[in-house]
């Protein structure tokens, strides 16, 4: 029994550690998604803005 805890322990490590690891990786690309959000509101505002001074 008590063996059977020890690996219940272990696969509960591991999935919290996987857990852990995939809650970064999805807060960076979260971050990254913002960002190219910003660059592409950025270069398509350039784009409006030339669009209106060339009218």
């Amino acid at each position: 029994m008590d063996n059977l805890k020890v690996e219940a322990n272990d696969v509960i490590a591991e999935y919290r550690e996987k857990n852990s690891q995939l809650e970064f990786d999805n807060t960076v690309l979260r971050l990254q998604v913002k960002k190219l959000q910003n660059k592409i509101n950025e270069l398509t505002a350039d784009k409006k803005n030339a669009k209106k001074e060339n009218k």
